[in-house]
């Protein structure tokens, strides 16, 4: 598999670290069969795939957000999903959670939609129990580390 990516961040050194290959933004979405998003929400990320950025996917290609919702404009995903444009999706951020019984991204046609799934992995709970355990004992030692200040 190729694997590439697109960053405002991402420099050559650091891709070739992480074994990907960087490439615009451009060409990340006319070329992947897969797009996914790692990306945390702020302003800059907020609507960062839109009409536009649909419209330069494949009409095979498939968007998986596991992000945050808003960094996916909430009506042009379903447009696109309805006319064609776009393969198919898969979502487990929604912009409102629990997911409505009438919300009509239920009727939404190829998607995969699930309950905020994409961080239940071992390796995060490794590292959720590891430091709960961590900060139990350092606390006790009267020692408390990662200290949360206003």
């Amino acid at each position: 598999m190729d694997v590439v990516a697109w960053s405002t961040h991402l420099g050559p050194g650091h891709a070739k670290a992480l074994g990907v290959t960087p490439v615009s933004k451009r060409e990340l979405l006319t070329t992947s069969d897969v797009v996914t998003l790692h990306v945390r929400l702020s302003p800059r990320t907020v609507g960062l795939i839109g009409t536009r950025e649909l419209a330069l996917m494949r009409p095979d290609a498939l968007l998986i957000n596991t992000s945050r919702a808003p960094v996916v404009d909430e009506e042009a995903l379903p447009a696109a999903l309805h006319t064609g444009t776009l393969g198919g999706a898969a979502l487990d951020v929604h912009f409102t959670e629990p997911l409505p019984t009438d919300s009509p991204w239920r009727d939404a046609p190829r998607t995969v939609l699930t309950p905020r799934l994409g961080y239940v992995t071992a390796d995060a709970y490794e590292i959720f129990y590891r430091d709960a355990l961590g900060d139990i004992l350092a606390y006790a030692a009267g020692e408390p580390v990662r200290l949360l200040t206003p």
